[in-house]
C-alpha cells in the first residue's frame, strides 16, 4: 500500500489565478491512479472550484488559515528555522525584492506548518508534493525531515528555479533543495541547473508536463496569407512588442503579401503594444485577443490555419504555448533560452531558435526563412513538430510516468 500523496498548489482546482490550472489538471487523473489517497490542498480558494477526479479529496484549510490569518503569520515568520541569515542573503543579494521573497515564503511555510501540524497525524506516513518551491515546500520538507516515514517531493519550473528570473539576480531558501527527496524539473536545462549548483544527481529527476494530443493537426494557410501566432503575457520579458516589431518589418519587404499576426494574452504591457501598432503597414492585420481561457488557443489552432508560432522571451522555462503548438503540427520560432532548445531543434527540423540577443533584422529574416520557404519543406517541418510534440510532449504518457515514479517513491 502506497502512501497518501498530499499535493500543495498554489490555487488549483481554484482558478484564482487561472494558469495552474492548466498545469496541474491534467495531472491529477494520472495521480489518483497510483496512490490508495490523494489530498489536494491549495494556498487560495477563490474563484471558480473546477471538478476533481474520481479520488482527489480537496482540503481547503490551508487556504482559510492563510486568507484569515495572513497577517499573524507575515509577523510570525521571523521564527521560522534559518530565517534571518536568508532574509540577509536576500537582501544583499536581491535588494529589497529578494528580501520580501525570503519573508513572504517564510509566512506560508508557517502557514502551511501549522496545517499540517492539524491535519497530519505523527504516524500517518505521507508523501508532500509541492508543485512549486516555494513557502509550502519549506514547511513540507520540515515536515518530512520530523517523521522518518514521510518525504518531501516539488517541481521547479522557472521562476522560483533560476536566478535570472529576478532582478537582481536571486532565488531564496536554496538549502531546501539538500533535503527534498526529489527536486522534479521540468526541463533537462532545468535539471542540469540544478546539478551545477550542486543539488545531488540522486535527487534531480526531468518530468516534462506535456499537452493534450491535438483532435487534429493544424493546416497551413493556402491562400497567399501569412498567419502568426503568439500566445503569452504582455510583459518586458515576453518581447512581444518586439515580435511586433519583426512582423511590422517583414511586411514592409513583403508588401504584395498579406501577413496575420494573432497574439493571445494580456499585461500591463498590452496598452503599450497597441499605441505602437497604429501606424503599422496595411498588409499586416493584428488580432490581440486578450486574456482567453486555453480553450480559446487550443479551438484557433483546431479550426484556423496557423503557419508559425513566434515566442521571443528572454527568459523561460519550457513553454506550454511551443508544446501546445507542436501538438498541432505549427512550426516556432523561438529564442534559445531555458528549455526551449528541448522543444524547438537547433538543426531547423521544426522551427528555428535565435539567439536571445539576436539583432533585429536577424529575426525578420528568420520569419522569411521560415513562412516563405517551398512548400515541401514546410511540410516536413509542421510533421516534424507533430513527431516532437509525440515524442516528449504527451502528457498522457508524461504525467502518468511521473505518477509511477512518485508512487515507488513512496513505498521505498
Amino acid at each position: 500500500m502506497s502512501r497518501e500523496l498530499v499535493l500543495l498548489t498554489t490555487n488549483h482546482p481554484f482558478t484564482f489565478t487561472g494558469g495552474e490550472t492548466m498545469f496541474v489538471g491534467p495531472e491529477l487523473p494520472h495521480l489518483a491512479r497510483a496512490f490508495d489517497a490523494l489530498r489536494i490542498v491549495p494556498l487560495h480558494d477563490s474563484g471558480q472550484v473546477l471538478a476533481l477526479p474520481d479520488g482527489v479529496t480537496l482540503d481547503r484549510g490551508l487556504a482559510q488559515r492563510w486568507r484569515r490569518g495572513r497577517l499573524l503569520h507575515l509577523l510570525a515568520a521571523p521564527l521560522w528555522p534559518g530565517f534571518w541569515p536568508e532574509l540577509w542573503r536576500g537582501a544583499r543579494h536581491g535588494g529589497w525584492v529578494g528580501a520580501a521573497r525570503v519573508w513572504r515564503w517564510a509566512a506560508v511555510a508557517d502557514a502551511t506548518w501549522a496545517w499540517l501540524r492539524s491535519a497530519l497525524t505523527e504516524a500517518s506516513p505521507t508523501l508532500l508534493y509541492s508543485y512549486w518551491r516555494g513557502g509550502q515546500t519549506l514547511a513540507a520538507t520540515r515536515w518530512a525531515d520530523a517523521h522518518p516515514g514521510s518525504a518531501a517531493v516539488t517541481r521547479v519550473h522557472r521562476y522560483e528555479l533560476y536566478d535570472e528570473a529576478f532582478s537582481p539576480p536571486f532565488q531564496p531558501w536554496t538549502q531546501v533543495y539538500q533535503r527534498l527527496a526529489r527536486v522534479i524539473a521540468i526541463a533537462q536545462h532545468g535539471a542540469d541547473h540544478l546539478r551545477e549548483v550542486g543539488v545531488a544527481g540522486r535527487r534531480v529527476q526531468v518530468a516534462r508536463l506535456g499537452v493534450a494530443a491535438a483532435p487534429r493537426r493544424n493546416l497551413a494557410s493556402s491562400d497567399g496569407v501569412l498567419r502568426v501566432v503568439s500566445c503569452s503575457n504582455v510583459i518586458p520579458l515576453k518581447r512581444v512588442a518586439l515580435v511586433g516589431q519583426a512582423l511590422c518589418e517583414l511586411a514592409l519587404r513583403l508588401p504584395q503579401r498579406r501577413i496575420t499576426w494573432t497574439h493571445f494574452g494580456s499585461g500591463p504591457a498590452l496598452r503599450a503594444l497597441q499605441a505602437g501598432l497604429q501606424s503599422g503597414p496595411p498588409n499586416l492585420a493584428v488580432h490581440l485577443a486578450g486574456q482567453v481561457p486555453n480553450a480559446r488557443v487550443l479551438a484557433h489552432y483546431a479550426s484556423q490555419p496557423v503557419d508559425l508560432l513566434v515566442l521571443l522571451s528572454r527568459s523561460e522555462g519550457l513553454p506550454v504555448s511551443i508544446q501546445e503548438a507542436l501538438a498541432h503540427g505549427i512550426p516556432v520560432l523561438a529564442t534559445d533560452v531555458g528549455g526551449v532548445a528541448e522543444a524547438v531543434d537547433v538543426s531547423g527540423e521544426n522551427g528555428a531558435l535565435l539567439p536571445v540577443d539576436a539583432p533585429l533584422a536577424v529575426i525578420v529574416d528568420a520569419l522569411a526563412g521560415l513562412l516563405l520557404a517551398p512548400a515541401d519543406e514546410i511540410a516536413a517541418r509542421r510533421d516534424a513538430a507533430w513527431r516532437r510534440w509525440a515524442r516528449d510532449f504527451d502528457a498522457e504518457r508524461n504525467h502518468a510516468e511521473l505518477a509511477t515514479s512518485l508512487a515507488a517513491l513512496a513505498i521505498d
